[in-house]
C-alpha cells in the first residue's frame, strides 16, 4: 500500500514541477513568481513524503520529514505572498508582516531539523506499524503549534481576498477567483481534518490533495490564464501606461513605479522602492511647487501633474514627455520673433522687449543709403547679401545690444546702461567699418542715436527717427546723434 501511495506523491510532485515552470514562463507577472514557489513548496512536500512512505527505519523517515518541511515551513508566507500579489492588495501584508511571517517559517525549519538537540517542535518521536508499514508517530512539542496557526492566518487572509474580489468582479475574472478560493479551501479542509485526528492514524493528507489543486489550477490556465487575467488590471496596466508615473507615500518615499520610470531616470541613477524622492536633486523640489509644472531631464522636457491620493496618504506623480512640444513651441517663437533672412529679431520682438527693458540706456536707428539702387543695378539677391552683411558687421560692433531688422533695409539697435557719449564714437566706427568693408556692392549707412528712456517707446522711437531723418538730410553716410 505504502507504494501505491508513494508513487501517487511522487507523480503528484512531477506534475506540480510542470506547473511551476509554467507559472515561472509568466515571469513578467508578478503573482507567478509567489505562484511558482508556492507550486515548488508543495512539490517538495508531496516529493518527500513519498519517499517517507518508501523508508523503513526512524532516521531515514525523519531526514524525508526534515526535506518535507523545506516546503511545508514556507506556506504561510507564500500564500500570503501570492494572495497580495494576485489580487494587487499590498498594504496587507506589507514588505515588513511578510519578513516577519518569514522569519517565523524559517525558525520552525530549524526547529524541526535540530528537533534532537531540544525537542520544541516534537516532543516525542516513534515508529509505528499498525498500517502494515512504518511511519512516524510524533507528539507535539511547545512550536508546533505556531506552524498551523501561522498557516491556518494566511489561508484565512487569502480566502477572504479572494472572496471580497469575488464580489467585485464579474465574468472570466471572477471565474478565475472562484478557482482561487477553491482551490484555497482544500487545503484548509484538509489541514483540519489532520489536526482533529480524522483519517489514517499518523498520514498527512495533505500532499494526497495537491494533484486535486493542481487540476483547478490547471483548468484555469487552460479557460482563463488565470494567472495573466490576475495582473490585467494591476501591474501589466501600470506598466503598459507610457508616461513615466511614480507613487509616493505621505512621507515622499517611493512606494511604487512602472517600467516608463526605469528610462526617464537614467540620467538620475537607479530607482529603487523605498528611496525617499528628497534623493533625487532634480525632483526633490516637486512635492513643494504646483501641482501641474515642468521640468527639464536629460535634455528632455516634461510635463509633470501630482495626483494626491485620497485623504493626503501619498502622492502620484504623472511624467508627460512634452519635448517635442516645447521644441515645436520655441521654433514657433523664434519664427516669430527673428528675422528669417539676417538671423537678427524683428520688430515684433524689439516692441515686446522695449517693454521689459530694466536699464535707460541708448536706441541707434540706421538706415543703408540708396539702397533701392543696389536692387535695381545688381538684383534682389545682391540686396540680400548686402543685408546680410549688414547684420554681421551689427554683431560684430554692438556684442552688448539688441540687434533688430526693423524692416526692409532699416535697424535698431538698443544698449542698456550707455550713453549718447560714449556710443556715439562706436557708431562712427561702424559706420566706417560698413562703408569700407570688403563686399561686391558698395553701400553707405545714415544713423541716428539718442538717450531713451525704459517703458517710453513710443518717444524713443520719434526722437531717434527724427535723427535718422537729419542723418538724411545731412547727405546721407554720417551719424546724427541727441545733443549730450
Amino acid at each position: 500500500m505504502n507504494i501505491s501511495l508513494s508513487i501517487f506523491l511522487i507523480l503528484s510532485a512531477l506534475f506540480l514541477i510542470i506547473l511551476s515552470i509554467v507559472g515561472i514562463k509568466h515571469k513578467t507577472v508578478s503573482s507567478a513568481r509567489a505562484f511558482s514557489l508556492l507550486i515548488i513548496a508543495m512539490a517538495i512536500h508531496s516529493l518527500g513524503y513519498g519517499f517517507e512512505l518508501l523508508s523503513t527505519t526512524q532516521n531515514a523517515i525523519y531526514f524525508w520529514t526534515c526535506f518535507e518541511y523545506i516546503g511545508i515551513s514556507f506556506y504561510p508566507v507564500l500564500i500570503l505572498w501570492f494572495a497580495s500579489e494576485y489580487t494587487g492588495l499590498k498594504r496587507f501584508p506589507n514588505r515588513f508582516v511578510l519578513l516577519f511571517v518569514f522569519g517565523m517559517n524559517l525558525l520552525t525549519l530549524i526547529f524541526v531539523c535540530s528537533n534532537h538537540l531540544h525537542g520544541l517542535y516534537y516532543s516525542h518521536l516513534s515508529v509505528d506499524s499498525s498500517l502494515g508499514f512504518p511511519v512516524l508517530a510524533t507528539e507535539k512539542g511547545p512550536w508546533y503549534i505556531v506552524q498551523p496557526v501561522t498557516f491556518y492566518l494566511a489561508i484565512g487572509y487569502a480566502l477572504f481576498v479572494f472572496f471580497m474580489r469575488m464580489i467585485k468582479t464579474r465574468g472570466s475574472s471572477r471565474n478565475c477567483v472562484v478557482l482561487m478560493f477553491i482551490g484555497m479551501l482544500i487545503p484548509l479542509v484538509t489541514g483540519s481534518l489532520y489536526l482533529a485526528g480524522i483519517g489514517p492514524r499518523y498520514i498527512d493528507l495533505f500532499p494526497f490533495t495537491y494533484l486535486l489543486l493542481s487540476l483547478f489550477i490547471v483548468s484555469g490556465l487552460n479557460r482563463y490564464d488565470i494567472l495573466f487575467l490576475s495582473e490585467i488590471t494591476h501591474e501589466m496596466v501600470f506598466n503598459a501606461i507610457e508616461e513615466p508615473v511614480i507613487v509616493l507615500d505621505s512621507e515622499g518615499y517611493i512606494l511604487n513605479f512602472n517600467q516608463a520610470s526605469w528610462q526617464l531616470f537614467g540620467a538620475l541613477g537607479e530607482l529603487s522602492n523605498g528611496d525617499n524622492i528628497g534623493s533625487y536633486p532634480i525632483l526633490a523640489h516637486l512635492l513643494f511647487e504646483n501641482m501641474v509644472q515642468p521640468v527639464t531631464i536629460d535634455e528632455r522636457h516634461y510635463q509633470v501633474r501630482l495626483i494626491s491620493i485620497l485623504k493626503q496618504h501619498g502622492t502620484i506623480i504623472v511624467f508627460t514627455n512634452v519635448t517635442e512640444i516645447t521644441n515645436t513651441k520655441k521654433q514657433l517663437e523664434i519664427l516669430a520673433t527673428t528675422d528669417q533672412l539676417t538671423g537678427l529679431y524683428n520688430r515684433r520682438y524689439f516692441m515686446d522687449y522695449f517693454d521689459i527693458v530694466q536699464n535707460d540706456g541708448v536706441i541707434v536707428l540706421l538706415d543703408i543709403d540708396q539702397f533701392k539702387k543696389v536692387n535695381d543695378q545688381f538684383g534682389h539677391p545682391a540686396g540680400d547679401t548686402v543685408l546680410v552683411e549688414l547684420a554681421d558687421c551689427l554683431q560684430e560692433h554692438f556684442p552688448d545690444g539688441i540687434i533688430c531688422r526693423l524692416g526692409g533695409e532699416e535697424f535698431v539697435v538698443l544698449i542698456e546702461g550707455e550713453t549718447v557719449k560714449s556710443i556715439h564714437p562706436r557708431a562712427d566706427r561702424f559706420r566706417e567699418a560698413f562703408k569700407f568693408r570688403k563686399t561686391e556692392f558698395p553701400c553707405t549707412l545714415s544713423i541716428g542715436l539718442c538717450h531713451y528712456e525704459k517703458s517710453n517707446y513710443s518717444n524713443a522711437i520719434n526722437c531717434v527717427d527724427k535723427l535718422l531723418y537729419e542723418a538724411k538730410n545731412a547727405g546721407k553716410n554720417c551719424v546724427v546723434a541727441e545733443p549730450a
